[in-house]
């Protein structure tokens, strides 16, 4: 399991710089895109194996993502939206999609449409926006919690209530 989810990470690591390069991203942020990009895989891959199901393994990842790159927009001086739209982009859930656009082309050729065939690309399409939700949500949440406060203003506010 460790191997083949290294691999897969490492992927998504290399996707997301593919992304990053489409999207003119700096180079300077490259490595920050293929850190985060791997990370997230590698935690929805853990909440998979450990028996959660995919939205609340996607929740999480893009949440810790999104929490991470608050702080790494610091160290880079690069707004987050810059290395997190590549970063997220590996775990959009493409084959969802597509199954569910199979089955929906599939049932109008049909001469009589059967049940089975609909529910599935149904299921196929709501596991498909409930994924693109839980990553909008789970990236835009720190940020929204944080309500655009640097790192600095962060950590001073923590400081003078005596946490560090």
């Amino acid at each position: 399991m460790t191997w083949i989810l290294f691999e897969k990470c490492l992927w998504a690591a290399l996707a997301a710089i593919g992304f990053a390069t489409l999207f003119t991203a700096p180079i300077r942020v490259f490595w920050a895109t293929a850190l985060l990009a791997a990370l997230g895989y590698g935690l929805r891959g853990i909440t998979l194996h450990y028996g959660g199901d995919l939205l609340s393994g996607t929740l999480i990842a893009s949440c810790t993502m999104g929490l991470l790159a608050i702080q790494i927009a610091h160290w880079v001086h690069t707004p987050t939206t810059v290395f997190m739209a590549p970063a997220v982009i590996p775990m959009v859930p493409g084959v969802f999609a597509y199954r569910s656009m199979m089955g929906l082309m599939e049932l109008s050729r049909a001469q009589e449409a059967s049940a089975d065939l609909l529910i599935l690309a149904v299921g196929n399409g709501l596991n498909t926006i409930f994924v693109l939700l839980a990553l909008a949500i789970g990236v835009s949440l720190p940020s929204l919690l944080f309500r655009n406060r640097s790192v600095k203003e962060i950590r001073f506010i923590n400081s003078r209530k005596g946490r560090v």
